[in-house]
């Protein structure tokens, strides 16, 4: 889950002399302020004001109550402005510390356009007037504001300059709260998610476990390496993850354990890939990518789809390359764990379509899924000889439009006949649920949805073992085997890998091709027995 921490600026107020101020006005001031009686001090204020607009011990009492009232939004978020406002007119030399109080102000009224219009009266000369902690709040506030406003550029732009400035110090762990999202936009180039890199490695606080910036740095790390592997770089991307693991895996968990097992696994694949000596795999499997570029669906939808109309969607090629990259990380990975299990893969494209599905309500989501027979016009018989001569199949579907505020699955691992009735050819099949957003928690584009799917019928072929398989197991941790140590999904697929597959038989097992029969049938027939 997200550790989300909601933090406020810190109010600072200009400092005041006392024989610039009447003696009177001062006391009661003092007295109001430290009662945290803000509304009387708010009308004193206005009647200091009134007598003289330009004393300044009155704007300044104007504001300091006016900011602590800004909670209460309202009228006081504006008077806090205007206060700001009139007292750096008639003080400019407090003129960063008076539009710092403002936008804390603002902050509270979502006045998120005159926030960022400040900055330039605020950054970075406010930071001596105000401390290291609060001007690491401060750049926060105006990065989220930024957010707020759908400038994702320049709110990673000032967070740049502001961690920059405090790298390094304590107080640059301020800068970070709520703003990992930044990190997965798809448009950060390769050049700017390398200086972040820099950067993050000496602001990492090893030491403190709940550093908020860690949610940026591991997005950042995560789709920096994915970069590199794209271009081939192994090196390079085991290095970049290597900042955080092994050894900040406590940090990353603290944050998302979504986000931890996806850079876990990428780890324990490059550490894999890029080992100097490496023995001969003891065992190669095979999975075809079928990629079906287009669903168009024939019959009615659904009655709770029907208000949506139409639900096609066509596969994007991001969709089919990000899936290829998470297939990388599952192999390599995969072969590590199962010391020896190597799979190859082959891609094959079709002009086929997705015509049906099935549909099921699960009160959360619906699932829609298709079948062999979904597959118009039909593979061909040369696609069905590939396949045959595999283990392996995944489907790469464009899955089905998501409405605002539904969530379709579209994915799943399952076993389909490639061959007839009564000449079968049963293989591993893996149904793609790419059109979703790989930030929103769902498997897509994680390399964990490979073993997700996989995992499903690997429980038929070891439904004799002795770990629980019904449901999803992984969620309910009070379930898992005493011997199982982890927390996450990827560690209770990896301790049942170590602790009984792998003892039970190695994984002998794990094969499809020349076989005429799935484990499903297997599960059943041995059942009722």
């Amino acid at each position: 889950m997200f550790l989300i921490r909601f933090f406020v600026l810190f109010v600072f107020l200009p400092f005041i002399t006392l024989e610039a101020v009447d003696q009177t006005n001062w006391k009661k001031a003092d007295n109001l302020l430290k009662k945290q009686d803000y509304q009387s001090a708010f009308q004193l204020s206005e009647a200091i004001i009134k007598s003289d607009p330009k004393d300044s011990f009155g704007w300044w009492l104007r504001l300091s109550s006016s900011s602590q009232l800004a909670t209460k939004k309202g009228k006081w978020p504006e008077e806090c402005f205007q206060s700001a406002k009139e007292h750096a007119q008639l003080v400019p030399e407090e003129e960063s510390s008076s539009f710092t109080t403002a936008i804390w102000c603002l902050n509270h009224d979502a006045r998120y356009m005159e926030m960022v219009s400040l900055i330039p009266k605020v950054l970075p000369k406010s930071r001596e007037k105000i401390g290291n902690g609060n001007y690491g709040l401060l750049i926060n506030t105006l990065t989220i504001a930024y957010i707020k406003l759908n400038d994702r550029k320049n709110a990673r732009d000032i967070l740049f300059a502001g961690l920059t400035q405090l790298s390094g110090t304590p107080e640059a762990m301020n800068t970070g709260y709520n703003v990992g999202e930044l990190f997965y936009d798809t448009d950060i180039s390769l050049s700017e998610r390398e200086r972040w890199h820099e950067l993050f490695q000496k602001n990492l606080f090893k030491e403190k476990i709940s550093n908020p910036l860690i949610p940026s740095i591991s997005w950042n790390t995560s789709l920096l390496a994915d970069e590199y592997v794209k271009q081939g770089k192994y090196n390079f991307a085991f290095d970049t993850i290597s900042m955080l693991y092994p050894d900040m895996d406590t940090h990353v968990s603290s944050y998302w354990n979504f986000l931890r097992d996806q850079l876990l696994i990428k780890y324990k694949a490059l550490k894999f890939r890029t080992k100097k000596l490496k023995e001969e795999p003891r065992r190669k499997l095979k999975m075809v990518f079928i990629v079906i570029p287009r669903t168009r669906l024939l019959d009615p939808l659904p009655s709770k789809l029907k208000p949506y109309q139409n639900i096609d969607e066509d596969v994007s090629e991001k969709a089919v390359s990000d899936l290829l990259l998470s297939f990388i990380y599952f192999r390599d990975s995969f072969e590590e764990v199962s010391n020896g299990i190597h799979w190859d893969y082959e891609v094959i494209r079709t002009d086929s379509e997705i015509k049906t599905t099935n549909f099921s309500d699960e009160s959360f989501r619906y699932v829609m899924q298709p079948s062999i027979e979904s597959i118009q016009p039909p593979l061909s018989e040369d696609v069905l000889h590939q396949i045959k001569a595999s283990d392996g199949v995944i489907v790469v579907w464009p899955g089905t439009k998501q409405p605002e505020g539904v969530l379709i699955t579209n994915g799943g691992g399952t076993e389909w006949n490639y061959g007839t009735v009564s000449d079968p050819e049963i293989r591993l099949t893996i149904l793609s649920d790419s059109n979703k957003n790989i930030s929103s928690g769902n498997h897509a584009n994680h390399p964990i949805f490979i073993y997700h799917e996989l995992f499903h019928v690997l429980e038929w072929a070891y439904h004799k073992s002795n770990f629980p398989k019904k449901d999803h197991p992984y969620m309910r941790k009070k379930e898992w085997p005493k011997d199982y140590q982890g927390i996450t999904e990827w560690d209770f697929y990896s301790e049942t890998f170590q602790k009984r597959m792998m003892t039970e038989d190695k994984m002998e097992r794990l094969y499809w091709f020349g076989r005429k029969e799935g484990f499903y049938g297997i599960k059943v027939k041995e059942e009722k027995k």
